[in-house]
């Protein structure tokens, strides 16, 4: 990874996503650079001003982290309206291979950190996206990986794996066995068995490929398991969070099977406004 790039409010809650962003960046052995987005003014004097005090700042943050010490960082504050378009273009600046946002604060400061943003930079992006929600003890010892057979999910379990290779990952797939009017018993409960079975199987390869390919990086291999639990996705994915006691999600963003339909629609909005646990979005290259 060449860099990362954190994305900060500044608020007494960005302590979280600054810590986790120096500690991957300590073990990734890459620069950090910090962003904060400011609201434009037409006075460019005040602009300039505001810009200089703000880095300044994120300076002095910086040198309450013990992990400052050993990371090389930047920081940069800009001004813009639309904030996720700022991100993207820091990140594309500073060839930023992961984004990091925090939970946005309890102040009525620009909404930095809603939902949305994060839903945008995914969108339009193609960086990957942290959003970090509790504060690190360490590297991510647990982590669930939604799972639908697609590249972007590939891809968020390799990320995941490349970010913490010492973690438990638990891979997950979710399905749905729709109920049709004047269907028996009989017909949903086969149809229910067929498609199980089939996501059961998939699932085991899928497990066994991820297994193989991440032994070519490191001959022990990643901890992998794979469940098909069949619910809605977001609940699937909190009762599994609970169960492993994952610090982490890992998803893609645009699943051509069924785990997510849309991963910016409902699902996206619960998860990065109220994540249960960090969320890591990937995106599928065009």
């Amino acid at each position: 990874m060449k860099s990362i790039l954190l994305a900060t409010d500044l608020t007494n809650n960005s302590d979280r996503a600054m810590e986790r962003a120096l500690k991957l960046a300590k073990e990734q052995k890459c620069p950090l650079h910090l962003l904060h987005v400011l609201p434009q003014y037409r006075t460019k004097r005040v602009s300039t001003a505001l810009k200089a005090a703000t880095e300044d700042m994120m300076r002095g943050y910086l040198k309450d982290y013990k992990d400052a010490s050993v990371v090389k960082t930047s920081v940069m504050a800009v001004a813009g309206s639309d904030v996720h378009e700022e991100i993207l273009r820091a990140a594309h600046k500073v060839k930023a291979g992961l984004v990091v946002l925090g939970l946005h604060g309890k102040t009525k400061i620009p909404d930095l950190f809603a939902g949305t943003t994060a839903e945008r930079l995914v969108r339009k992006g193609s960086v990957p996206v942290l959003m970090v929600k509790n504060k690190p003890i360490g590297a991510y010892a647990n982590v669930v990986c939604a799972v639908d057979f697609s590249p972007s999910s590939q891809a968020a379990l390799r990320l995941a794996a490349s970010l913490s290779p010492q973690a438990s990952f638990y891979g997950v797939h979710s399905y749905e066995v729709p109920v049709y009017p004047f269907e028996t018993s009989y017909i949903y409960l086969e149809t229910k068995v067929a498609v199980l079975d089939e996501d059961q199987r998939r699932m085991e390869r899928f497990v066994q490929e991820e297994i193989k390919f991440s032994k070519k990086k490191n001959k022990a291999g990643i901890r992998l398991t794979g469940r098909v639990v069949q619910g809605p996705v977001y609940d699937v994915l909190t009762k599994q969070v609970k169960h492993t006691k994952a610090e982490l999600i890992a998803m893609g963003s645009h699943g051509r099977v069924g785990l997510m339909p849309s991963l910016l629609g409902s699902l996206a909005g619960t998860l990065l406004t109220h994540p249960p646990a960090d969320v890591l979005v990937v995106r599928e290259k065009a």
